[in-house]
């Protein structure tokens, strides 16, 4: 496979690169051998990700979680390039990793799986385009940044079995609508503060609002308001978690209105009050 890798950070806690796929034509390339945990999200693209008995359909909204000890192949599936960013975790590490993350016991156990794929949620998927963000700064704060990769691989490594259930998604959907929904994404996490309509994310996606609500519901499994809610509270998550600010600032410094509403969202979505996830 050609393709650029860059790191784009590297530290004893992990590595992360930027995966841009170079192929001028779909084949299925040599046998690549694994030599790291690791956790890759899609940002874009489909391939099909062969390992062992498995074929894994890998595209924009999964992360591929992979473990060390393995060969693998990788097939385009369309013309349109895959871009990733990649998480790579020491041995050591990875032991750390395994301890902590028990609702991932069944993969980690089982030598007869080699590699999963996870459903993102906005949560996470929002913690990745802040970690991308955040690393593309020519200083940074390693602290800061190291806080958010390793919420981001713990939350990806709890996912339980409803969002292991990947939705089949036809050719049309991944090749034509796909990009239009990460499109879209990335217009949310980017002016997640504004007050954003249903016809202004429609338009970023060329799609008729009607057209385009259902196709995100789809594809995504949320509605465009509960992605922009969710990805909301994940940034006052990141502010409660890592900052003395009061919850009212980063309540309305995250597009919440009202502290009764952000309060209400925050603890129906996570069971707790903001306040009790303060460390």
């Amino acid at each position: 496979m050609q393709a650029d890798v860059t790191t784009l950070y590297n530290s004893p806690l992990c590595s992360v690169h930027n995966f841009l796929c170079r192929c001028s034509e779909c084949a299925i390339s040599k046998s690549e051998h694994q030599d790291t945990f690791s956790i890759a999200y899609i940002r874009k693209g489909n391939f099909e990700f062969k390992v062992f008995r498995n074929d894994l359909d890998a595209h924009h909204g999964l992360f591929l979680v992979c473990k060390p000890g393995y060969e693998h192949r990788v097939r385009h599936v369309h013309d349109l390039p895959d871009e990733c960013t990649i998480f790579s975790l020491s041995a050591e590490n990875f032991g750390s990793v395994k301890a902590q993350a028990e609702d991932f016991s069944w993969f980690f156990n089982n030598p007869d799986i080699q590699s999963v794929l996870v459903k993102a949620t906005p949560q996470t998927e929002h913690l990745h385009h802040i970690i991308f963000h955040e690393l593309a700064k020519p200083h940074r704060q390693s602290l800061f940044v190291e806080q958010l990769i390793a919420d981001l691989l713990l939350k990806v490594l709890s996912a339980d079995s409803a969002r292991l259930k990947i939705p089949l998604l036809n050719y049309k959907q991944k090749k034509y609508y796909l990009p239009v929904i990460a499109s879209v994404k990335h217009y949310v996490n980017n002016h997640f503060t504004d007050d954003i309509s249903l016809t202004q994310l429609a338009a970023v996606g060329n799609l008729s609002s009607f057209h385009f609500s259902r196709v995100f519901k789809q594809l995504t499994g949320v509605t465009p308001y509960t992605y922009l809610l969710r990805v909301r509270l994940a940034q006052a998550t990141i502010q409660i978690k890592n900052t003395h600010q009061p919850i009212t600032a980063i309540a309305f410094a995250a597009g919440f209105n009202s502290l009764e509403h952000f309060s209400a969202s925050y603890k129906n979505v996570y069971g707790k009050a903001p306040s009790d996830m303060r460390p």
